[in-house]
C-alpha cells in the first residue's frame, strides 16, 4: 500500500473476495456460506501442525475477511461497485476518479479492524462491523439452520421394501462454547475456530418411499443444523446411491439379469429359473430364442409411483455342455446336415 501524506490518499490493492471463497460472483448466500464453512474447517490453525499454522493463521483471516464482506448484504454491495483490476485510492473525500460512490478512510476510528487487510479496513473503516465472520441475527431476525446433504447407500433389496430406516449421521450444532457466535472475547472461539459450530453425530430414523430409484432425494424437514437466537432447524437431505448388485444392472425402476440356457432349451423352448428381488421365479423361453434375447418379466423391478413397479429383463445366454459323448456328436452333425 502506498501513502501519499500530503494528499492523504491510499493506493490499496484489490482483493477478490470470491475468489478467496471459491464462489462465482452470482454465488447465493447459501453457497457463499457453505463454502466458507467448509474452508474454515479445512484451514483452521489449530488443526494444524506446529510448522504450518502460520500459513494456516493467514488463509484463516483471509477467509474470514471474506466472508464478513460477502455475508453482509451492504457490505457485498459496496464490495462489488468495484472491479478486479480496480486499485481505488480512498481519500477523506471523494474519489479522485469521480463517478463513483465517495469512500473514507478513517484511521483511529471505533471499530477494531485487526485481522483485516488495508483493503477492508479503507472500503469500510468508517461504516462499522455488524459481524465477524458469522450471521447477525439482530438483522433480520433469527437466522434459519443450514441444511445439510448427506448420501444413503442402499441395496436393491432394502430400495424395493422401503419403510423405515436407522442411520447415524454427523450434522452441524451450535457451538456450546459460543453460542454460534463464532467470537470469543475480541477474537475466534478457539472451539470452532469462529465457524460457530461444531459437527455432532447423530442417529435418525427415515422413511424410505417405495418409489426409490438411484439419486432420489430424501427431505427431512427440522433435521439438519441448529440455528442460534431461537431459529428454526434446517432440514436434512438424503441422497439415495443404490450399491452395486451382482446379479443385476440398474436402469431407473427396471433391472436386468442374465439366465444361461442349454442349446436344445434355446431351440426347442422350455422353462429356466431366473432370480428376482424376492426369490427365484421360473419363466418361459420361447422356441427359437437367439443368444442375447432380452425376455421382459413385467413387475419384477424395483418401485414405481402410484403403486407399481419397473420391469425385469432377462438376457438369455447359450450354454455348450465342454464334453460331448458319441451320440450327443452325432446328434449336433445332424443337426449342422439339417441347416437349410
Amino acid at each position: 500500500m502506498q501513502r501519499n501524506v500530503g494528499a492523504q490518499t491510499m493506493a490499496i490493492e484489490y482483493k477478490d473476495y470470491y475468489a478467496a471463497l471459491g464462489v462465482k460472483k452470482d454465488a447465493s448466500a447459501d453457497d457463499i456460506k457453505r463454502a466458507y464453512r467448509r474452508l474454515a474447517r479445512e484451514h483452521h490453525p489449530d488443526l494444524k501442525p506446529e510448522r504450518h499454522k502460520a500459513q494456516a493463521e493467514s488463509r484463516f483471516k483471509e477467509l474470514n475477511e471474506a466472508y464478513e464482506v460477502l455475508s453482509d448484504p451492504k457490505k457485498k454491495a459496496k464490495y462489488d461497485q468495484l472491479g478486479p483490476g480496480d486499485t481505488p485510492e480512498f481519500d477523506a473525500g471523494p474519489r479522485a476518479t469521480g463517478g463513483g460512490p465517495a469512500y473514507e478512510f478513517r484511521p483511529g476510528g471505533q471499530e477494531d479492524f485487526s485481522g483485516f487487510s488495508d483493503f477492508f479496513e479503507g472500503l469500510f473503516g468508517g461504516g462499522g462491523r455488524q459481524g465477524f465472520g458469522v450471521d447477525d441475527a439482530s438483522r433480520s431476525g433469527p437466522k434459519r439452520g443450514q441444511d445439510v446433504e448427506a448420501e444413503l447407500p442402499l441395496s436393491l433389496e432394502e430400495a424395493l421394501r422401503g419403510g423405515e430406516k436407522r442411520l447415524s449421521i454427523m450434522t452441524p450444532v451450535l457451538c456450546p462454547s459460543c453460542g454460534g457466535s463464532g467470537r470469543k472475547g475480541r477474537g475466534f472461539c478457539p472451539a470452532c475456530g469462529g465457524v460457530g459450530e461444531t459437527q455432532r453425530e447423530r442417529t435418525i430414523t427415515a422413511h424410505l418411499p417405495r418409489h426409490i430409484v438411484d439419486g432420489t432425494k430424501l427431505r427431512l424437514r427440522g433435521q439438519g443444523g441448529s440455528a442460534p437466537g431461537g431459529g428454526a432447524a434446517g432440514d436434512l437431505y438424503l441422497r439415495i446411491r443404490l450399491r452395486p448388485h451382482p446379479r443385476y444392472k440398474v436402469s431407473g425402476s427396471d433391472l436386468e439379469t442374465v439366465v444361461t440356457v442349454m442349446p436344445w432349451t434355446a431351440a426347442l423352448g422350455g422353462e429356466a429359473s431366473v432370480p428376482t428381488l424376492e426369490g427365484a421365479l421360473r419363466i418361459k423361453i420361447p422356441a427359437g430364442t437367439h443368444a442375447g434375447r432380452a425376455l421382459r418379466v413385467p413387475g419384477k423391478g424395483l418401485g414405481k409411483e402410484v403403486d407399481s413397479r419397473g420391469d425385469l429383463y432377462v438376457v438369455v445366454r447359450i450354454d455348450i455342455p465342454e464334453s460331448a459323448d458319441g451320440r450327443m456328436e452325432r446328434l449336433y452333425r445332424e443337426m449342422k446336415g439339417a441347416q437349410p
